[in-house]
């Protein structure tokens, strides 16, 4: 798996055009706009890699766009949730402490570290078909969160490849040229990324509804 996910980024025919313009949005980013076109490329990344095809080509740039858009959607209805969760709780204080004491253990607590926790698995199941729907169906994103090998992809995104990577970079940084190559490794960086996270259900459950 880990193996695989390293060379991903490099199976494309077109892996040095890919890298240039994906180092121009990143530099590009503090537009703002970039960030959603980037994020729209890494949704596409998920589901060629789970379809078992290369990397995505910078095309389409109206829908990269768009699916950033839809994707960053998905964690603000999640993220509202959150917070009308903590205003609830904010409001139950106000007649009984012990309550909303119990809500904020209960709920709010579990609801935050969970929603962290099962970032990787929402982000895959809209990958899948780039539907916000299916993003929000909470039974089966815990489903795919509760499996023994979403926690080892867990690990490998949000602890091993971020340490990994950052030594790497930090080398990087370094030389001139490396410092004019780290955009270009970061883009590497989400690709393998988006490698590993559509490892996240086997091929044959993918086929599932």
């Amino acid at each position: 798996m880990i193996v695989d996910a390293l060379k991903y980024p490099l199976e494309s025919e077109d892996t040095l055009e890919t890298m240039l313009i994906g180092s121009v949005l990143l530099i590009g980013s503090v537009l703002i706009l970039p960030i959603f076109v980037l994020t729209g490329y890494f949704v596409r990344a998920i589901q060629n890699a789970s379809d078992g095809r290369e990397p995505p080509r910078f095309e389409d740039y109206g829908g990269l766009f768009v699916d950033g858009v839809k994707l960053t959607g998905v964690f603000l209805v999640y993220i509202v949730a959150f917070v009308l969760a903590a205003f609830a709780m904010l409001f139950v204080q106000e007649f009984n402490e012990t309550a909303a004491l119990a809500l904020l253990w209960a709920v709010l607590i579990p609801f935050y570290f969970g929603l962290l926790y099962c970032m990787g698995a929402i982000t895959y199941r809209f990958s899948r078909r780039r539907r916000m729907r299916d993003a929000l169906q909470v039974r089966r994103v815990v489903r795919t969160a509760l499996s023994l090998r979403y926690l080892a992809i867990f690990v490998l995104v949000v602890v091993v490849a971020p340490i990994v990577f950052t030594v790497f970079q930090v080398a990087l940084a370094f030389t001139i040229i490396g410092i004019l190559l780290i955009p270009a490794a970061l883009l590497y960086e989400s690709l393998v990324y988006s490698r590993l996270l559509a490892e996240i259900e086997r091929p044959a459950a993918r086929s599932g509804p």
